[in-house]
C-alpha cells in the first residue's frame, strides 16, 4: 500500500524552512547511537542565503547533534544531519513492520509531507504508532501502488525481505550472498532483483518534481 501523511516538522527543519526559505528532502532515515539519535540524509535547496550560514544555524540548534553536508551549488547542499529527535521516525523507523519511505520534503508551510509503502495490515498499525507517539499528522492519500512505480510482485517482495532482513541497515547486517540464500536465489541474480527495483523507485521519487504532495 501507499501510505501519503503530513506532519509538523522538526526544530531544525522549520528553522531551515522559515530563515533561509528551504526546501528540504529527507532521503534516508537512521536510528543512529543507542537508538535515541536519528541521522537524515538530506537533499537541502536554499531559497536565501548561503550554505554557510545554513550550517550555522544547524549547529546553534540545540537538537543537531552534528552536520556532514557537501556543497554542491552555491545554494544546494547534500548531506547527513543527525539529530537528538525526530517527530515521526520512532513511528517510521521503529515499528516491526517492513515501511519503506519513498519521499519525505518539507512543503512551504513548513510541515513535512511524507509517502511511504507498506503492507496492508501496517496502514492502521502505523497511523496508530503515530497517535501514540503524539504526532499531529494528516492523511493525504492511502492507496494501491500507483501503476507508474512499476515495481513486480517478485521485486516487492525481494526488496521486503532486504528490508526486513537488514540489507539496507548501516550497517548491514545480511550480506548479499546470504539474503540469496535466505530466498533461494542466486546472488547475481538477487542484485539484478534488487537493482531494478531501486532504479524504479528512485525514477518515481525523481519523477515527483518540486511540489509537495503529502
Amino acid at each position: 500500500m501507499q501510505l501519503q501523511f503530513q506532519a509538523r516538522a522538526d526544530d531544525w527543519l522549520k528553522q531551515l524552512c522559515n530563515d533561509q526559505s528551504a526546501q528540504v528532502r529527507i532521503l534516508g532515515l537512521k536510528f543512529v547511537g543507542r537508538g535515541q539519535e536519528v541521522a537524515h540524509f538530506v537533499d537541502i535547496a536554499l531559497g536565501t542565503g548561503s550554505p554557510g550560514e545554513a550550517r550555522q544555524r544547524l549547529e546553534s540548534n540545540p537538537s543537531v547533534m552534528s552536520t556532514e553536508l557537501s556543497d554542491l551549488s552555491q545554494q544546494h547542499m547534500m548531506g547527513v544531519i543527525v539529530a537528538k529527535s525526530c517527530m515521526a521516525c520512532p513511528s517510521i523507523l521503529g515499528t516491526n513492520l517492513a515501511v519503506f519511505v519513498s519521499s519525505a520534503r518539507t512543503g512551504d508551510d513548513c510541515t513535512v509531507g511524507y509517502k511511504v509503502f507498506l503492507g496492508n495490515e501496517g496502514v492502521p498499525l502505523l497511523l496508530s504508532r503515530l497517535s501514540k507517539e503524539g504526532v499531529s499528522y494528516t492523511v493525504k492519500d492511502i492507496g494501491p501502488v500507483s501503476p507508474d512505480f512499476k515495481l513486480t510482485t517478485r521485486q516487492l517482495g525481494i526488496l521486503r525481505s532486504a528490508m526486513e532482513m537488514g540489507f539496507y541497515d548501516f550497517p548491514r547486517r545480511i550480506s548479499l550472498t546470504e539474503l540469496a540464500g535466505k530466498v533461494g536465489i542466486k546472488p547475481s541474480t538477487l542484485s539484478e532483483i534488487l537493482r531494478a527495483a531501486e532504479k524504479n523507485i528512485l525514477g518515481s521519487f525523481l519523477s515527483e518534481g518540486d511540489e509537495i504532495e503529502g
